[in-house]
């Protein structure tokens, strides 16, 4: 018997670990070149996206992306590289509050250039937020 509670928490975690599970947070448009299209906010689910790739920004020029440590001018070719292995890509940014605004949007820019479909911001809640080491 527990073999199957094992078994249920390995397919549990195995199911929401995955890209089958909707990432909430703020998509943005990276459209047409120079426009940043920010949406209206409607329903909790209507902002939500199924996202391929995470990319965690953690100060102004340490981004961690599919396994490794970027800074924002070395980044371009890894993102070029997984925009062309997935088409239509969706990439859930997680920022923490040392980002700023400008970095973030140029993060998006050049998501955009790579040839992402979109971005999707993602933010905690501020009790949930912990400083770095």
């Amino acid at each position: 018997m527990a073999w199957v509670n094992v078994g249920v928490l390995a397919l549990f975690f195995g199911l929401l670990g995955s890209r089958f599970v909707l990432a909430p947070g703020l998509p943005i448009g990276v459209g047409a070149a120079g426009t940043f299209n920010l949406p209206s906010i409607g329903a909790a689910g209507q902002n939500s996206a199924a996202t391929s790739v995470v990319v965690s920004y953690r100060s102004n020029n340490v981004i961690l992306f599919e396994g490794g440590m970027y800074g924002l001018s070395d980044l371009r070719k890894p993102l070029e590289l997984y925009a062309q292995k997935y088409p239509n890509a969706v990439m859930l940014v997680r920022a923490d509050r040392q980002v700023s605004v400008q970095d973030f949007f140029s993060l998006c820019d050049m998501a955009r250039a790579a040839g992402f479909a979109g971005v999707q911001a993602a933010a905690e809640t501020q009790a949930s937020a912990r400083p770095l080491p």
